[in-house]
């Protein structure tokens, strides 16, 4: 355990929510778990993960909007939460992901890889495709849930292969992964961390990552745009934010905390053995870069002529 920050007036003094607006067993709950312990370690206080999935993440991300802006609830954010669910669901969301949150810092990131179940006659990207289109839009696929960026990944690469099809979403990475692996679904877009340990054993066949470069963390995986489908490049990143509002003082103090944490090489090999980098910034520069992930996200949601709702 590391010693504890200078906090901002006693700050803390009992234990902090986590939000987690996914279930337990997916990538978000996976990261939240790594990042609760050891900024818990730091602050000297429990950092205590509260998973509140549902409506693809909205439900925990407005509990935390509405929370106190005392920094004892936080949230792990994700690109579903703060720019892909504001252009999908903007009549429904009930929060404004820009205006209704304070932006503490960047946690990591990680990329999704397309698997299949081994049963799929495709080892790559162009068998894949032949298989698709064999079929005459009778499959689908799965994904962790409607506007996760397993589900962009999804839509994106329709787009891109110039195909369609429809996609089952899930409550979390999780469910999809189950129901991958019986067969029921012939492929998926996960996070890596979440089903590398299936390829390895043979339980899932793996078809490209979706970064623009090979995956550090996987190597012999080919990227899907180098297997034909230039400029295919979607990653998977994580943040901390609070409510609305929150004190300067306590902004400072769990930034310093935040930033502390994820640069110490311990931590750092925490994170990266089980498939995240780690990136802490300034709030500063991490609310500039969620708002440079909403436009660009709101271009691939208008591109892909998904339904608003």
């Amino acid at each position: 355990m590391t010693a504890p920050v200078a906090n901002a007036a006693g700050y803390p003094d009992r234990p902090i929510h986590l939000i987690v607006s996914y279930p337990a067993g997916g990538a978000t709950d996976l990261i939240g778990r790594l990042f609760a312990e050891a900024l818990g370690d730091k602050l000297g206080q429990r950092v205590v993960v509260d998973n509140r999935g549902g409506a693809s993440g909205m439900l925990g991300a407005r509990f935390a909007a509405e929370s106190k802006p005392d920094g004892y609830t936080l949230i792990i954010a994700t690109a579903t939460t703060h720019a892909v669910n504001p252009w999908l669901f903007k009549n429904t969301i009930g929060y404004n992901a820009i205006t209704d949150f304070t932006p503490i810092s960047y946690v990591g990131y990680t990329p999704l890889v397309l698997v299949a179940h081994p049963s799929v006659p495709a080892s790559n990207v162009k068998e894949l495709l032949a298989y698709i289109k064999s079929k005459n839009g009778t499959i689908s696929y799965a994904n962790g849930g409607t506007g996760s960026v397993p589900h962009m990944a999804g839509e994106l690469f329709n787009a891109t292969a110039g195909i369609k099809v429809q996609t089952v979403p899930y409550k979390g990475d999780g469910p999809a992964t189950t129901d991958v692996l019986g067969g029921h679904l012939p492929y998926m877009f996960a996070h890596l961390p979440v089903v590398l340990p299936l390829i390895r054993s043979g339980q899932l066949k793996a078809i490209g990552v979706t970064t623009a470069q090979r995956s550090e963390f996987a190597p012999d995986i080919p990227t899907i745009a180098e297997q034909g489908l230039a400029n295919y490049s979607i990653e998977t990143w994580w943040g901390v934010f609070g409510p609305a509002k929150m004190p300067k003082d306590l902004v400072t103090t769990l930034n310093t905390a935040v930033r502390d944490v994820l640069t110490k090489p311990e931590v750092k090999k925490l994170f990266f053995d089980r498939g995240y980098e780690t990136k802490p910034t300034t709030p500063e520069e991490f609310g500039a870069f969620v708002k440079k992930e909403y436009d660009r996200w709101g271009k691939i949601v208008q591109d892909s002529g998904m339904p608003i709702n």
